[in-house]
C-alpha cells in the first residue's frame, strides 16, 4: 500500500497476553501464504470480540474500517484533512480513546482514523478490520520473530537479547523509520539513498519518481514491465525491472529474480525528492527485526525466509478478491502476453485453473508459476448479458 497518511500520529486499541515475569506483551501473528503480510488478532475492550489488524511499520496512522466501526457503534468526533498519494481527503477520527492491554492496564488519550478499507482488502487473502503500526512502535521496544511468529513488546528502557543482530541507526520520517540502502544494477552501477522501512508495501524496493528521473533509471534498468497497484483511494502505476543486489546494513541480498519498482507518482510520498524510496516486505520479512524508537536503532538478523526465491518479474495475469470475497477476478493482464491476446480482461470471474477450483488467490498464483500452459475457465462479468463459462488455453513463459 503506497498511501500512509504520515502527517498524522495516531494510536489504536491494542490488547495482548501479558507475560508478567518478563515485563512484555506477546502477540502471536499470522503470516500470509506469500510471506508478505503480517496479521494480528486483537481482542476488543469487552474481551469477547476480536478484530484482525494488518501490521505495517509504514503506518504512521492507525486505521479502522468504517463498517466495523458502525457494527460496534464506534463514532468519530473529529475530522481532519490529509494529503496522501490520492490527493487531499477529509477523514473521520475517534479521539481520546484508550489502549487496553488487559482489564487493568491501558494507554490513554489515543486516536483512531476511520476509513473504507474495502479497496485494500481485495488484494489480501485475509479480510482485515484495521491497519496498525506506529501505535505499537512508538510506545514499545518491538521485536518481530518470524520463526516463532510472535511480536514481543517491551518497555522502551528494557534490555533485550539482540545477540546475532546487526544494529543500524535510523531517523524518523513522519513517524516511520528511515534507513540508508544501496542497490546495484545489472550493469554494476550502484545507487544509494534513504528509504522508508515499510512492511506494508508488498514489494522489494520502490524508487521515488524524482530519484528515478534524476538518475535516468528507466533507461538504465534494461527490460521492464508495467504494473498497477491499489492504495486506499486510487491506483498507482510503476515499472518493474531486475537488478543485481540490494544492500541493507552489511547484508547484501542477491537473487536472479530480484527486482525494483520505479514510481510514476506525482503526489504523495513516492513523489518526494528527499527520499530514494520505500523498502517493502519482500525484503523486510527476510529478517527478524527489532525496532527501538527511543534510541532510533533497527536490529536485523536474517531468518528462514532469507533465501526464499523472489517472484518472477513478469506476471501475465494477476488476481484479486471481489469486495464481498465470494469470487476471485482478474485484476490485471500484461500486454503482449498470450493471456492478453486471448482477451482476458480486468473484472472477469475465475471459475478454475487446470480444473482446480479455489477461493484462494495464492493457489492460482502457484499454478501460474509452476506450469508452462494452463486451461483457465472464466465468466466475463463485464458483459451483463453473458454468464456463459468460457475456457481458454494460455501459454506461460518467463
Amino acid at each position: 500500500m503506497n498511501i500512509k497518511f504520515k502527517e498524522l500520529a495516531f494510536f489504536l486499541i491494542v490488547f495482548g497476553v501479558i507475560n508478567s515475569y518478563a515485563q512484555q506483551i506477546k502477540l502471536p501473528f499470522e503470516l500470509s501464504k506469500d510471506k508478505k503480510a503480517i496479521f494480528i488478532k486483537l481482542p476488543m475492550e469487552n474481551q469477547k470480540d476480536s478484530l484482525l489488524f494488518f501490521f505495517d511499520t509504514g503506518a504512521g496512522t492507525t486505521l479502522l474500517d468504517k463498517k466495523i466501526a458502525e457494527k460496534y457503534n464506534l463514532k468519530a468526533n473529529y475530522q481532519t484533512e490529509v494529503t496522501g498519494a490520492g490527493g487531499k481527503k477529509l477523514y473521520d477520527v475517534m479521539t481520546n480513546q484508550k489502549i487496553f492491554f488487559d482489564r487493568n492496564q491501558f494507554i490513554d488519550s489515543t486516536n483512531i482514523v476511520l476509513d473504507d478499507l474495502s479497496r485494500l482488502n481485495t488484494s489480501y487473502e485475509k479480510k482485515f478490520d484495521g491497519i496498525i503500526g506506529a501505535a505499537i512502535l512508538t510506545n514499545y521496544l518491538t521485536k518481530i520473530d518470524f520463526e516463532a511468529k510472535t511480536m514481543n513488546l517491551y518497555k522502551p528502557d528494557d534490555l533485550i537479547d539482540s545477540d546475532g543482530y546487526e544494529k543500524i541507526p535510523f531517523e524518523l520520517f513522519s513517524g516511520i523509520p528511515k534507513v540508508r540502502i544501496t542497490f546495484e544494477l545489472k550493469n554494476n552501477e550502484k545507487f544509494s539513498g534513504d528509504v522508508l522501512f515499510d512492511s506494508g508495501a508488498r514489494l522489494t524496493l520502490l524508487v521515488n519518481t524524482p530519484y528515478k528521473e534524476k538518475n535516468d533509471l528507466l533507461n538504465k534498468i534494461g527490460e521492464k514491465v508495467s504494473y498497477s497497484s491499489r492504495n486506499l483511494s486510487n491506483n498507482t502505476n510503476y515499472n518493474k525491472g531486475l537488478i543485481k543486489s540490494i544492500q541493507l546494513g552489511n547484508t547484501i541480498i542477491k537473487n536472479k529474480n530480484l527486482g525494483i519498482s520505479l514510481s510514476s507518482d506525482k503526489q504523495g510520498v513516492s513523489s518526494l525528492d528527499n527520499l530514494l524510496g520505500i523498502l517493502g516486505s519482500e525484503i523486510i520479512n527476510r529478517f527478524n527485526f527489532i525496532l527501538d524508537y527511543k534510541n532510533k536503532n533497527l536490529y536485523l538478523k536474517p531468518n528462514g525466509l532469507f533465501f526464499m526465491d523472489f517472484e518472477p518479474l513478469a506476471k501475465p495475469i494477476s488476481f484479486e478478491y471481489s469486495e464481498d470475497r465470494n469470487e476471485i477476478v482478474v485484476s490485471n493482464v500484461m500486454e503482449n502476453t498470450d493471456a492478453y491476446k486471448k482477451e482476458l480482461k480486468k473484472g472477469q470471474k475465475i471459475i478454475s485453473i487446470n480444473n482446480i477450483v479455489s477461493k484462494d488467490i495464492y493457489t492460482y498464483d502457484q499454478l501460474l508459476r509452476n506450469n508452462r500452459k494452463i486451461i483457465l475457465k472464466y465468466v466475463d462479468n463485464n458483459n451483463n448479458n453473458n454468464n456463459q463459462i468460457k475456457s481458454v488455453k494460455i501459454k506461460l513463459k518467463n
